[in-house]
């Protein structure tokens, strides 16, 4: 399977190329950086494996939630590359991608994902490893770091920078962490486990369909309702 992925939610971007098991990944190391690399990058990963955008399988990009700049850069940069060449696209949510690359990395198998959104708030889910994969083990959520409850029953991780930007007064949920993973940022080859799940599944997205999540439209309609 040959698949392109991009992520560019949070302070690190990424992009990577799985090419039939084996994987070449570039970072971007500010979010400066992310417009003025992120093309430049897939190109050289393309051309490092002698591959055109019309021979992948798919696209993946990792659609959110996280910041606002970098979720637009992915999802423009994937439809503006998947639609000429008629490639799949495969939005992949970046709380998971963060997920699966704490039970890549640190054999992390429950996890409470948390990020700073910025303006008071995070975002958050909860997350597991299920039939070889990391799954979402519940919705996704957008809120002040107050509301954050810690997850019930076996012992899980706290992973994201939204626990070192609150720490203070996420105190007492990361007390019943078994670990905490503060600083951990998604990846883009951590998009590949769900993209390819979704592409074998006839779950790619139209480009058209292929858009950010946001969270905080929602949040803010709730409030004013």
């Amino acid at each position: 399977m040959k698949l392109l992925g991009i992520e560019t939610s949070g302070r690190v971007g990424s992009v990577a190329l799985a090419l039939d098991g084996r994987i070449e990944a570039r970072e971007i190391s500010t979010p400066r950086e992310q417009t003025e690399r992120l093309l430049v990058l897939v190109d050289e990963l393309l051309r490092g494996a002698g591959i055109a955008v019309r021979e992948l399988d798919g696209i993946a990009f990792g659609r959110g939630p996280g910041s606002f700049t970098g979720l637009r850069i992915a999802a423009a940069v994937a439809q503006g590359l998947a639609a000429p060449a008629n490639v799949p696209l495969l939005p992949v949510s970046s709380l998971l991608c963060l997920a699966q690359r704490a039970w890549r990395g640190e054999a992390i198998t429950r996890a409470l994902v948390c990020v700073d959104a910025h303006m008071g708030e995070v975002y958050w889910g909860e997350f597991e490893q299920r039939d070889g994969t990391i799954r979402a083990a519940g919705e996704e959520r957008l809120g002040a770091p107050a509301e954050l409850v810690a997850p019930a029953g076996s012992p899980w991780a706290a992973v994201g920078d939204g626990f070192a930007a609150h720490r203070d007064t996420l105190a007492s949920v990361l007390m019943t962490a078994a670990r905490a993973l503060p600083y951990l940022t998604p990846a883009a080859e951590d998009l590949f486990p769900a993209a390819g799940e979704a592409l074998a599944s006839g779950r790619a997205a139209r480009p058209r369909d292929a858009l950010p999540v946001y969270l905080r439209e929602h949040t803010a309609w709730r409030r004013n309702s």
